[in-house]
């Protein structure tokens, strides 16, 4: 007898218990919206203005070479070549800057075009042909066909990390699209390092498609392009999954979020009690204090959570020690059954 009214008192508790939850007043909260503004798509105005002119000859570059009216100091041979795009040698019509620098051309032999950009190249082949009387006024154009370095290499989160081909006018998009586009992982900021720059240049994709003008900044040879991996935030105590989740880019995970992808708190979660442990520029934790029961019922702003941060769930000794005696209560049931049979 006295097993059974340590059931009916229990589960009468049990009940009071869950009226007291039901009977919540619905949502309070009409503050601001969880603080986490969507990114917008940006990149520095200087990265907009790139002078392809300024791209110099290198060993190993195959250029052409073309002379208005005048076919012999013209480019028309072949020559084989083998880049590092592939590694099969072809046949491409040009003439190769040797390993020192120079090129041979007619009239003029051997001459120097390594470190000249292809204008400096056109007007210092002008000015010797005129300045040797070969020509009177020559017109002289010379431009880029293959090079076995100058490509534009990108790294991180990308499906298929390789160098890319520049031989031409060449944008961020183009590379990143080459490259397979971005993996699930992929934070869509972006940075670059260019050859004779101290400062790496930041691109952040945002989440606009019409502001893709914006940060599809021309890009040079030998420039690196890294995408980097987004963040994660780690839920642990009482839920049901304890999880590392990655941030979804331009969409916060709040803790209410956060606490579905983990499947949701056990009953012996310490609601009030919960907390997010946050490491700060100078490497130190911080404990934000939440009550996920206000949070739930509305009358507390959620909270967006930032890469690294824990989200730890405590427990209630009151409410595990309840769950203890869930179990001698189904068993105490369960014999009072049989008694009664």
């Amino acid at each position: 007898m006295a097993s059974r009214w340590s059931y009916d008192l229990r589960a009468l508790f049990l009940a009071a218990f869950a009226l007291s939850l039901c009977a919540q007043s619905p949502a309070q909260y009409m503050g601001a919206a969880p603080a986490s503004p969507p990114r917008a798509a940006s990149a520095p105005e200087s990265a907009m203005q790139v002078d392809y002119a300024d791209v110099k000859i290198a060993p190993g570059d195959v250029i052409s070479i073309s002379t208005y009216g005048v076919p012999e100091l013209t480019t028309s041979g072949q020559t084989s070549t083998g880049t590092i795009f592939n590694a099969n040698p072809g046949m491409v019509q040009g003439i190769k800057v040797g390993a020192t620098g120079d090129v041979v051309l007619p009239y003029l032999g051997t001459v120097r075009l390594a470190g000249l950009t292809i204008s400096e190249a056109a007007a210092y082949l002008k000015n010797a042909l005129k300045d040797g009387g070969y020509l009177t006024d020559p017109q002289v154009s010379v431009g880029f066909v293959d090079s076995p370095t100058r490509a534009i290499t990108v790294l991180g989160e990308v499906m298929k990390p390789s160098p890319v081909p520049a031989h031409g006018q060449i944008r961020l998009l183009d590379v990143i699209s080459a490259c397979g586009g971005f993996t699930p992982l992929a934070s869509h900021t972006i940075t670059i390092k260019r050859n004779g720059s101290a400062d790496a240049i930041t691109v952040e994709l945002g989440a606009d498609p019409t502001a893709a003008g914006t940060i599809n900044i021309p890009l040079l040879p030998g420039d690196t392009v890294l995408v980097s991996k987004v963040g994660s935030i780690f839920v642990l105590g009482q839920v049901k999954t304890p999880s590392a989740i990655p941030l979804g880019y331009n969409s916060p995970i709040t803790v209410l979020r956060a606490l579905a992808m983990a499947g949701g708190v056990n009953y012996g979660a310490a609601l009030s009690k919960a907390r997010i442990i946050r490491t700060n520029a100078d490497s130190q934790h911080i404990e934000i204090l939440l009550d996920l029961k206000k949070i739930m019922f509305g009358k507390q702003q959620d909270v967006a959570l930032r890469s690294d941060d824990v989200l730890f769930i405590p427990s209630n000794a009151f409410k595990a020690s309840m769950a203890a005696g869930g179990a001698s209560i189904a068993v105490s049931a369960f014999y009072a059954a049989a008694l009664l049979r």
